[in-house]
């Protein structure tokens, strides 16, 4: 009898447990900022920057994510498949062709919106 007290007491506890990481994980959820996709659009402006270890762009439908800076999207040089990705924006800009950007972050020191990936039309 007292073994199968314990083992209750010991599955509530559990129970409990796992409704308060769920509850912790739900409210951390909904701080969460999604980035977000810009319309269909060319690269009107290419301004590489090197002192601030990256390539400022130019889209017909800039969006700015929330940050305070939106006259111009960067691209980091330092962030995953950086040659790939700035290769399809160059060869965007130099074809007139269309992309869309997903914008997800702001640049830390200057906050520009960060283009984080491509999508070519």
């Amino acid at each position: 009898m007292y073994n199968l007290i314990v083992h209750k007491i010991g599955i509530l506890i559990v129970n409990r447990m796992k409704l308060k990481v769920l509850i912790l994980f739900v409210g951390f959820s909904v701080f969460a900022t999604a980035g977000k996709w810009t319309e269909s659009g060319k690269i009107t402006s290419i301004y590489p920057k090197p002192s601030r270890n990256g390539i400022y762009f130019k889209h017909q439908h800039m969006i700015n994510d929330g940050c305070s800076v939106s006259s111009n999207l960067f691209l980091r040089a330092d962030q995953p498949l950086f040659k790939e990705t700035y290769s399809l924006l160059l060869a965007s800009y130099t074809s007139n062709k269309k992309v869309k950007l997903y914008i997800d972050g702001c640049q830390a020191t200057y906050n520009y919106p960060i283009i984080t990936e491509v999508v070519a039309d």
